[in-house]
């Protein structure tokens, strides 16, 4: 049985869909199923959810899903599938992309969020901090609109929870590594891949799921692969 690849956005984002249509379209030519959530922390009017709350919208889609599932998470999506994993047995495999791996530190508490974002306040600057991000990661100017089209507010909560427990403890793990990266170091992203079973390396900016996805999804059937030689991989 082929699994279904879900994929968990980052922080300040809305329209989880349109991020990984590249990815996602192009799994469909390969006979690979996607689904994207919609995290509550992150939202244009309150209230808006926490951690935890994004953690059990991924939960229980793995639930409603029933059948092996690879989770994907972009940016801040790796503290919400450290926690939503924990315990699920149809969870095969966790895919960081630019990601943190939590070892029980918040995301607002540990070196994955440099001096410099913190001083310029994380979460209440953070929407305008991206979109510059955007604007560097992207060449094409309908691209850039687009994407910009597509931020949104964000739980301040997120920055100050750990994760309650930690998959990447129980279940195998990729870690895909952004060399040109232009919002989190390589070297942090190479001390965030130390605790997963793999690594690997790609040549893109902070979106890879956008700007290569034909990497991506190399990436993904390798870990299919894996996964079905070894269910436990």
């Amino acid at each position: 049985m082929e699994p279904t690849v879900v994929y968990v956005h980052g922080a300040f984002i809305s329209d989880s869909a349109w991020w990984w249509r590249p990815t996602g379209d192009l799994l469909a030519k390969k006979g690979i199923t996607s689904r994207t959530v919609s995290l509550p922390s992150c939202g244009a009017a309150p209230p808006l959810g926490d951690l935890h709350a994004d953690a059990d919208v991924v939960r229980n889609l793995v639930k409603e899903i029933g059948g092996p599932v690879i989770l994907v998470a972009h940016s801040y999506g790796g503290q919400v599938v450290t926690e939503a994993a924990v315990g699920q047995k149809n969870v095969r495999h966790l895919v960081y992309i630019s990601a943190p791996v939590s070892d029980g530190k918040a995301l607002g508490e540990c070196d994955f969020i440099s001096d410099e974002k913190k001083a310029n306040g994380t979460a209440g600057e953070g929407q305008g901090r991206f979109k510059t991000k955007v604007i560097e990661a992207f060449s094409d100017p309908q691209m850039i609109r687009e994407a910009i089209s597509r931020l949104t507010r964000q739980s301040l909560a997120v920055f100050t929870q750990a994760p309650e427990g930690a998959a990447w403890r129980e279940i195998p793990s990729t870690y895909v590594v952004c060399l040109e990266d232009g919002d989190v170091a390589v070297p942090e992203q190479r001390k965030q891949a130390a605790r997963t079973t793999y690594s690997v390396d790609v040549p893109t900016n902070h979106f890879p799921h956008i700007e290569r996805p034909d990497l991506i999804v190399d990436i993904l059937l390798d870990v299919i692969k894996k996964t079905q030689k070894n269910p436990a991989a």
